[in-house]
């Protein structure tokens, strides 16, 4: 199995003390989503994922869910026993957002933790 270099991804020591208060959860990054389910890259390399039924319930506003770019805390680094549970979205240190469509006042994040963009 090939191992990801976690540093090459923009985790910074900022990411890895805070992700040190969920003892037992497993940190990877948000690469892609599609609809309620997430690819992850963790150190063991990338997995499908989804929302605990807690983190879903307590979410207030739809831009608490992961975004692409996001650090997350997972329950595992691999798919052998079926999907990574997601429980927490550690904090972003920049987003961009735009306005969700609709009538609702909500903001969806269209990405996370943005180091560089390219013209």
């Amino acid at each position: 199995m090939n191992t990801i270099d976690m540093n090459s991804i923009g985790l910074t020591e900022r990411f890895i003390q805070e992700s040190r208060i969920y003892e037992g959860l497993s940190i990877g990054r948000i690469s892609s989503q599609h609809k309620d389910l997430y690819k992850v890259i963790t150190a063991a390399g990338e997995l499908t994922a989804e929302v605990s039924g807690k983190f879903r319930y307590q979410v207030r506003a739809m831009s608490e869910y992961p975004a692409v770019g996001d650090f997350v805390m997972m329950d595992r680094t691999d798919n052998s026993t079926g999907n990574g549970i997601i429980h927490h979205v550690l904090t972003r240190k920049s987003a961009f957002a735009r306005k969700t469509a609709g009538t609702t006042d909500d903001t969806q994040i269209v990405a996370a933790n943005i180091d560089k963009t390219i013209m």
